[in-house]
């Protein structure tokens, strides 16, 4: 199982719709909205590279969207 954060910089009012759409992608399992250099960090879970490639692929296609980045969580440590 794959974790990542992906990192999305939007378009000037556009962020509803990248919102919008984005909850329809499989996989997404938290969307949140934040300020500074980007509007949303999504948190997702695939099987496989090959799953986290063709979902940022998706979430590319969404009109808006701007920019993302994708980072692969190695370890996650709750507290």
């Amino acid at each position: 199982m794959i974790k990542a954060y992906i990192l999305v910089r939007a378009r000037v009012g556009k962020l509803e719709n990248i919102l919008k759409e984005a909850k329809k992608i499989e996989n997404v399992e938290n969307i949140s909205v934040v300020a500074g250099d980007v509007d949303l960090i999504i948190k997702v879970k695939v099987d496989d590279l090959e799953k986290l490639m063709k979902l940022t692929d998706k979430l590319q296609l969404i009109e808006g969207v701007k920019q993302t980045t994708t980072y692969v969580i190695e370890k996650e440590i709750s507290i």
